[in-house]
């Protein structure tokens, strides 16, 4: 009887994650305002044929390059259009830069440090919040991945094939999303060189006049054709707007302190959290034995790219979720190199950490009935005033992690890695499946609602949403909508031809003291829906 491989693990493995996985995707509603905006754009490039120039809600979207959105149109085609099929790319890529770092293991001759790097990656909070996400980031941590990996690769071997794979991922990481995509891997990749004193040296073996042109012609086709239909008005928006303004001002709320990132880091890392001590023992800056070199690699990758994004003064927590692979690829490196008893610590420390979150969990049904006593903002009111309950399923997930935790703590003395990533797949399961769920019914149920009014309503009702972006109306009711803002909005809205209908945020109301005589539609979680005439 064969032996079973490495390799065979890691499809077994990736199939058990697909199972983990890939239902959980359509459970919860896609949310408002990333994952609906992104959904949107797709589905207006489908019905419209506009496969150059994205739109969304019928004008033009120029934001992020349409590279996802054709993935997303792929599966819209294949499963419907639905919130399975708009999260789908995200589940795959996800798996597929496990696969990469799998690949990695494999071709420095160790496949089981690949395959352990793989589901330590996997089994990380962030990692498996964006799997579920239908935005952009999994797909470019993907190319952002194989090209510092296919450096590594360069580095131990020069061979012209490994440098042209880099650079023509680095290209597809800037037709994804722009900049960003060589910016970050280059700028690792210079620090490193920095650090062993070898810039000059590795810049002379660079193939210069067959990366180059390669990552020109990988990056520039669609910035091309899009500045050929919209010459300075696309730079202007795409370069110094989406770009270099998100880096000076924060933009849409999305601001953050100095030390926004290491917060979100040590909580979208977890379980490995309390394992960066002991790494960082590891770390060695000036070795070039391979295994070091690579902690070393992995580590500069992890904390350049903290500290870069903490300068910038748009945040999101994605837009550091290109290190989650460093820190699996460190680890694994390192748990390989040393195969070491852990100290104590770790796994004390990381479940109690967690217990809190497992009992949380466990009593959530009924801390939730007695929310209503301790909160006052009208719009938080509002939402938990819908008749949507949580399900006991929430505190069952609450106790098989109160479960696993407990083991870690019995089994502390002879801890093993395969203990923590299963202990991140059942937190990650734990929050996606029922809590998840929950959340995107209680907070999406409105805009639902209003979608499921409009989409029945006559196409000569004109629709329009007043001081109010929500992409998700638009995604559900298979129509677009008129945004109207202040003063203006109120006169466009008077003067607009009935049949009419107008959605707004509760606060708004105030803005138009004659909707009182208008037939109210919808009065739900903080939302209200007007109809200015009858609906004939």
């Amino acid at each position: 009887m064969p032996d079973f491989s490495d390799r065979n693990w890691a499809v077994v493995l990736a199939l058990l994650w697909l199972c983990l996985t890939l239902p959980a995707l359509g459970m919860v509603p896609l949310f408002d305002y990333d994952e609906t905006i992104y959904a949107q754009t797709a589905i207006d490039m489908m019905h419209l044929g506009q496969w150059i120039v994205p739109t969304a809600n019928g004008m033009d979207f120029f934001e992020k390059p349409p590279f996802t959105y054709y993935l997303m149109d792929g599966a819209f085609a294949v499963f419907g259009e639905n919130a399975f099929a708009a999260r789908l790319p995200s589940a795959v890529f996800t798996l597929f830069t496990a696969y990469l770092l799998f690949r990695f293991g494999e071709h420095r001759g160790d496949s089981r440090m690949g395959l352990i790097a793989a589901l330590i990656f996997l089994s990380m909070f962030e990692v498996g919040l964006l799997a579920h996400a239908a935005i952009l980031d999994a797909v470019l941590n993907f190319f952002i991945v194989a090209a510092l990996l296919y450096y590594l690769r360069w580095l131990s071997n020069a061979s012209m094939r490994n440098a042209l794979i880099c650079a023509a991922m680095m290209g597809f990481a800037v037709a994804i999303k722009g900049p960003v995509g060589v910016a970050v891997p280059i700028m690792i990749m210079v620090i490193d060189r920095l650090l062993v004193g070898a810039l000059w040296h590795t810049l002379k073996r660079i193939p210069w006049f067959a990366a180059l042109p390669l990552f020109v012609v990988c990056a520039s086709p669609w910035y091309a054709m899009v500045f050929w239909l919209h010459g300075t008005a696309f730079l202007y928006e795409f370069i110094w707007v989406q770009n270099i303004g998100r880096a000076l001002h924060p933009m849409q709320g999305h601001g953050g302190s100095w030390h926004y990132y290491f917060v979100v880091f040590m909580v979208s890392s977890l379980p490995w959290l309390l394992w960066l001590p002991w790494l960082f023992r590891q770390l060695n800056l000036r070795s070039t034995a391979i295994d070091l070199h690579t902690i070393r690699f992995a580590i500069v990758w992890l904390i350049s790219v903290i500290v870069l994004f903490s300068f910038a003064q748009t945040k999101l927590p994605h837009y550091i979720s290109c290190v989650y692979p460093a820190l699996a690829l460190a680890l694994a490196v390192a748990w390989r190199r040393k195969t070491p008893s852990l100290p104590p610590y770790i796994g004390y420390g990381t479940a109690v950490l967690l217990m809190p979150l497992a009992v949380l969990l466990l009593v959530f049904p009924w801390l939730y009935t007695r929310l209503a006593d301790y909160i006052h903002h009208p719009r938080a009111l509002a939402i938990l005033e819908q008749n949507i309950t949580p399900s006991v399923a929430i505190s069952i997930a609450g106790a098989v992690l109160l479960g696993i935790l407990c083991w870690l703590i019995y089994t502390n003395k002879k801890q093993h890695i395969g203990v923590f990533i299963a202990l991140g797949l059942v937190l990650q399961s734990a929050l996606m499946w029922p809590l998840a769920s929950f959340a995107g019914r209680l907070i999406q149920a409105p805009t639902m609602h209003a979608a499921t009014l409009i989409r029945a309503m006559p196409a000569n009702v004109r629709v329009f949403s007043y001081n109010l972006n929500t992409p998700s109306v638009s995604f559900y009711a298979g129509r677009n909508y008129h945004i109207i803002l202040g003063k203006e909005g109120q006169q466009t809205w008077a003067n607009a031809a009935s049949p009419k209908v107008l959605f707004m945020r509760m606060e708004s109301k105030k803005d138009f003291p004659l909707l009182h005589n208008n037939q109210l539609l919808l009065d739900q979680g903080g939302y209200l829906m007007f109809q200015g005439d009858q609906l004939r």
